[in-house]
């Protein structure tokens, strides 16, 4: 294989699994099954006491 056709091969390959792993990503951050998890996750930061204020 000459060092062009590999560099294409790369660049494609790399490009194709980028823009996979992008749009799993976002499919797992807007499911409306993992709302609840987002939830718990956004209050967790805030501890226990801000709920009286």
């Amino acid at each position: 294989m000459s060092h062009d056709l590999l560099v294409y091969l790369s660049k494609t390959v790399g490009l194709v699994w980028l823009m996979g792993f992008f749009v799993i990503v976002v499919i797992r951050a807007y499911s409306p099954k993992r709302k609840a998890a987002h939830d718990r996750a956004a209050r967790s930061i805030l501890g226990e006491e801000s709920d009286d204020a």
